[in-house]
């Protein structure tokens, strides 16, 4: 421990052994200095004793500015002694080490209250619906990671516990302001279910820039559909690289959504009531992505699985690759050329971001829902939520994780790029059909990019699959 942490420690347990900081605020400022869980436990272990001989002592008086325990907000909290039991998390596979990852967090957990232990199941994505209603039906799991996609379905049946009282009560506001994008998941029904950890950009473009600028251009090749175009022309080397890697995942999952938007469209009108899919500038986007493959810009479909893809951007067969964010922990620890992560260019109508929320909620069958919002709310603090998403590879739903350590062992293009992701940053629609219609859509696009069908069949089968599962 260097000089300089080893002061604020001293400071923090000062203020703890005074009776100035509750254990939570303090155990939460100890990781917040970078401390290993397992050494904070055993730090406020070693404070908790001393505290027994050592006399109460007042709160300094507030000189105006607010504390660093006040800064936490007022959060009264169960004693060690009040939380017992064992508690069960069905997770998604983020990445590679995704237990060990919730492990690290409960570590923290656990420095506040060791009666408490964990399990941590991970679904796979294919069949995560199918996973999570099963375990919901059994009451198999307590606490489950869900992605924003499925909110509105979730919000319009029962399973999870109500948590408006919770989230809503005056005590947490302080907290709950931290919170990024909580209109959204009020935004969807009466009941508030969860709390986000994350929010994901599906999909964002790796870019080779020694590629891009060896072509003649610079970040700037973005900022319009014909640059862009040129450019990925001009990188595009027959039989050693190609200029845009795109559909790697099926359809490339929300690749086209965000292209739909961009255009103006959206799968319903802002009412609900009617499609909104079938538009000419959405024609326009959807022919201007199937052509990087009728050109040889894009690699046929098939050429690169998901999981190879990071490697054959790295290896330079691609000049951009267009992938979710989870990339970023794929990639190969060394990547011979310098890159970034940059936005796809405007469309016609706007410049638009996809991005989706990952949520923590909790089975309404779980015996102890004191005990599971206690382990909700630590699971999505600061300090937590900077080291989930630092290492997951995606970006904190909470506006202090920046100061609490995010961005330590991500790649630095990530947090480099969030100003970019944020700016025209746009959500998923608000019903609850939203995932089986994009799961049906992209597919449906995916043979427009095969060649199985022209741009404006694509668009035209996509709007009746809106129909068709909508009910309009």
């Amino acid at each position: 421990m260097d000089k300089q942490m080893e002061r604020q420690t001293e400071e923090l347990a000062n203020a703890y052994l005074a009776r100035q900081m509750s254990r939570r605020t303090f155990v939460t400022r100890l990781l917040a200095l970078g401390i290993a869980p397992a050494a904070v436990g055993a730090i406020v272990a070693a404070c908790s004793s001393a505290a027994t001989t050592v006399p109460s002592v007042p709160p300094a008086p507030s000189s105006g500015g607010s504390s660093p325990a006040a800064s936490l907000g007022p959060q009264p909290s169960p004693s060690a002694a009040d939380l017992k039991g064992n508690v069960r998390f069905l997770i998604g596979p983020w990445s590679s080490d995704e237990v060990a990852h919730h492990q690290h967090i409960a570590q923290g957990f656990n420095a506040i209250y060791p009666n408490v232990t964990f399990d941590f199941r991970l679904y796979q994505w294919d069949t995560a619906s199918q996973e999570i209603n099963t375990s919901l039906t059994e009451g198999a799991h307590d606490i489950y990671m869900t992605t924003e996609s499925s909110y509105p379905d979730y919000e319009s049946k029962t399973g999870f516990s109500d948590l408006t009282s919770k989230i809503t009560d005056p005590s947490f506001a302080g907290e709950l302001a931290k919170y990024q994008y909580m209109d959204r998941i009020k935004s969807y029904g009466p009941k508030i279910l969860g709390l986000p950890i994350s929010f994901h950009v599906e999909d964002a473009m790796f870019v080779n820039m020694d590629m891009v600028q060896a072509a003649g251009f610079d970040e700037h090749f973005i900022d319009s559909y014909p640059t862009f175009l040129d450019c990925v022309t001009k990188m595009t080397k027959k039989g050693q690289t190609y200029g845009m890697g795109i559909g790697i995942q099926l359809g490339g999952y929300a690749e086209w959504y965000q292209r739909l938007r961009a255009a103006g469209g959206s799968y319903l009108t802002p009412d609900l009531k009617s499609p909104n899919v079938n538009l000419p500038a959405v024609v326009e986007v959807t022919d201007q992505m199937a052509s990087l493959f009728k050109l040889g810009i894009a690699p046929p479909l098939g050429t690169y699985t998901y999981d190879a893809a990071p490697a054959a951007f790295a290896a330079g067969k691609m000049a951009i690759y267009s992938s979710d964010l989870a990339s970023t922990t794929a990639l190969p620890a060394s990547v011979p050329f310098t890159w970034k992560l940059l936005p796809y260019p405007p469309g016609p109508v706007s410049q638009v971001n996809f991005n989706d929320l990952s949520i923590y909620m909790i089975n309404s069958k779980t015996a102890d829902q004191d005990l599971a919002w206690e382990v909700v709310k630590w699971w999505t603090n600061g300090s937590s939520d900077a080291y989930w998403a630092d290492n997951s590879g995606t970006y904190p739903a909470r506006s202090d994780a920046a100061t609490l350590g995010y961005g330590t062992n991500s790649a630095p293009q990530l947090a480099e790029a969030l100003p970019l992701f944020q700016a025209h940053a746009v959500g998923l629609e608000n019903f609850p059909q939203w995932s089986d219609v994009e799961n049906l859509a992209e597919a449906e696009i995916q043979n427009c990019y095969a060649g199985k069908e022209t741009a404006a069949q694509a668009v035209a089968n996509v709007e009746k699959i809106v129909k068709q599962e909508v009910g309009i």
